[in-house]
């Protein structure tokens, strides 16, 4: 490491976590200074990408804080950056690395030692997050740069004049949010043609019978998600409702009309939350993670198949009422 970094955080992440790696670089800076790939193209323009990349993370980073998701140490990039972080953390010390899991799901790397382990963001929060940093860099004896009265309130000016931008384009026609959520539905479509592709399952999409909203089912279970918005000159409710059903569902087909002759009762129901970021656009806010349209579709699809595999692990009790057959 240099012996005046350049930056005093780093993160590393998966390509689905920018925009959780856009907020937590924004709670960070100012007062300290990090870095961010995706935002620092310039920075690295006309050098070695590789190389760029190995420099910032050996030697120009006081401490790496690694956003831990599947595919992370996978993918070209983020390869070439745990290489790098792991050899920052053998020559200078592993008080140089945080490592935060996002998923419970994934295993944490055998080579990352427990007690540099952040356990898991949604345990704790972004909050949370935030104070380890920056608790870890006094540790590190890295020293918050003050602001200027001036620079602070054009931050806040950039920030209120975002947010009220972001407030006209949810409360005015064309009615945005509509287009938004159709797109997230066109991508759970793509990601459930890929499981059926995958396995020769049927997963069947689109309107839902009788509940309403949109709908992806397989294998016995279902989910729907319908927007929670009544309001159209308010942002309160700019949400969608995404709800869990222990059985198949029926997708509505033109000209037919459809009734219910057994209880169709949700077992589960989260929110869905749009979000509009500085640098990285609209998102969604799924179970505390904000993630781009295509993860975001990704995540409703896993969370089906959580549904079939617990099924498959418990299965009803013969002759129950809410059999499918």
């Amino acid at each position: 490491m240099s012996a005046d970094p350049q930056y005093d955080v780093a993160i590393s992440f998966a390509s689905a976590d920018e925009p959780l790696a856009a907020q937590l670089r924004d709670l960070l800076q100012p007062p300290h200074s990090v870095f961010l790939y995706s935002k620092a193209q310039e920075q690295l323009a006309g050098r070695d990408g590789i190389e760029a990349f190995r420099t910032v993370f050996r030697e120009h980073a006081s401490l790496v804080v690694i956003l831990y998701s599947a595919p992370w140490g996978q993918t070209p990039w983020t390869r070439v950056e745990k290489t790098a972080i792991e050899e920052l953390s053998l020559a200078e010390g592993w008080e140089h690395l945080m490592f935060v899991r996002l998923n419970d799901a994934d295993p944490v790397p055998k080579w990352v030692p427990k007690p540099h382990l952040y356990l898991n963001l949604q345990t704790f929060g972004m909050s949370d997050l935030v104070g380890a940093i920056k608790a870890r860099l006094i540790e590190l004896g890295v020293e918050s740069k003050p602001i200027s009265p001036a620079a602070r309130a054009a931050a806040q000016e950039r920030l209120r004049a975002f947010n009220a931008e972001t407030e006209t384009l949810l409360t005015k026609p064309p009615w945005i949010f509509d287009d938004l959520a159709n797109n997230l539905c066109d991508a759970i479509r793509a990601q459930a043609d890929q499981v059926s592709k995958e396995t020769k399952w049927k997963v069947a999409c689109g309107p839902a019978a009788i509940l309403g909203g949109f709908a992806v089912t397989a294998q016995g279970q279902g989910l729907t998600i319908r927007s929670g918005r009544k309001y159209l000159n308010s942002t309160d409710d700019t949400y969608l409702v995404l709800a869990e059903f222990d059985q198949a569902l029926t997708i509505q087909q033109p000209g037919l009309s459809y009734t219910a002759w057994r209880v169709i009762k949700d077992v589960n129901i989260r929110k869905i939350c749009i979000r509009r970021l500085p640098d990285v656009g609209w998102c969604w806010e799924l179970d505390k993670r904000v993630l781009p349209v295509d993860a975001t579709a990704a995540a409703i699809v896993h969370i089906l198949l959580d549904r079939i595999e617990y099924r498959a692990k418990n299965p009803k009790p013969p002759g129950s009422i809410f059999d499918d057959d």
